[in-house]
């Protein structure tokens, strides 16, 4: 063998590595892109905390229990949720983090208190949340920040009442409802913005590229059924994406922002809620699973 032909042939093996390695790269992202999870109950049996992979396969269960509010860490390794003091839910309530797997869970805020809505910065740093100033709570809540291993909690607004956190791309504001109207506030506290004026405004989430915000109300039902919209992130151009004699809700973007899941009982006589996906133009509507499901969030 020449000379030539051992270079030829060396190249050849490089290019073939390179291929498969490329590959295995586009294939897992591609495979991780496309999980979702969702709060699940299979049959009346093993509720829990479910994973699911659009391209094929049934859900998983991977963490059993009530778990509530769960939202997946901007890198998708690490899971906030809000965890009960016992096992029917019985307050009160903290902010707890896991593995993607469910294993090594770590409670974040403790005391006689109800903590809930956790929200991750988009660095993974921090964690937003909402909760009560004693553990009775009635209406008085506060937005708190802490770090993602629950060090340094701190309050940056005034207590009144807030729910449905979701922080912005860009890591400046976060969104909220308060009343069902949605608004926005700097992460600092300062400058409240109200984007929504119709008091059942709620569920507000950023799309991943920081331009809309998908939410959810009644404003054009007149039978108060709750459907999906989409708006620009200062309010505007308002679009509703969902039109059922159903409540449609807790909208959750894919990461490429071109698709939405959200939960519905549009296929349940007896207000039992599945899990559905459009395109984020509300095309394309389809339910996922045939078992009960609500609170899906997709995965970054």
């Amino acid at each position: 063998m020449t000379r030539l032909q051992k270079q030829y042939r060396l190249l050849i093996s490089i290019m073939m590595i390179l291929i498969v390695v490329v590959g295995s790269i586009l294939f897992y992202r591609e495979w991780r892109s496309n999980q979702i999870f969702f709060r699940g109950d299979d049959h009346g049996e093993n509720p829990g905390l479910y994973r699911l992979n659009l391209l094929y396969g049934e859900p998983i269960i991977i963490a059993p229990g009530l778990i509530a509010q769960a939202r997946w860490s901007p890198d998708g390794n690490s899971i906030a949720f809000v965890a009960s003091a016992d096992e029917i839910g019985t307050p009160p309530y903290h902010i707890a983090v896991m593995n993607e797997n469910g294993e090594n869970i770590k409670q974040l805020t403790e005391g006689r208190v109800r903590h809930h809505s956790p929200t991750w910065s988009p660095d993974g740093k921090q964690i937003a949340f909402i909760s009560a100033r004693d553990y009775e709570g009635g209406g008085n809540l506060a937005i708190f920040v802490m770090n993602s291993d629950g060090s340094d909690q701190r309050q940056i607004t005034p207590y009144a009442y807030y729910s449905d956190l979701s922080w912005s791309p860009d890591g400046s504001r976060i969104a909220y409802s308060v009343f069902n109207a949605i608004f926005v506030v700097n992460t600092d506290g300062t400058h409240h913005q109200q984007l929504t004026d119709q008091w059942t405004d709620h569920f507000p989430v950023w799309s991943p590229n920081g331009e809309y915000i998908a939410f959810a109300s009644t404003r054009d039902d007149p039978n108060d059924y709750i459907d999906i919209y989409v708006m620009r992130s200062d309010g505007t151009d308002i679009r509703r994406l969902t039109n059922n004699p159903a409540h449609d809700r807790q909208p959750s973007w894919s990461p490429d922002g071109r698709e939405i899941i959200f939960e519905s009982n549009r296929d349940s006589e007896d207000w039992i809620y599945h899990i559905y996906i459009m395109n984020a133009d509300g095309t394309g509507q389809k339910r996922l699973v045939e078992m009960a499901g609500n609170a899906p969030v997709w995965r970054p």
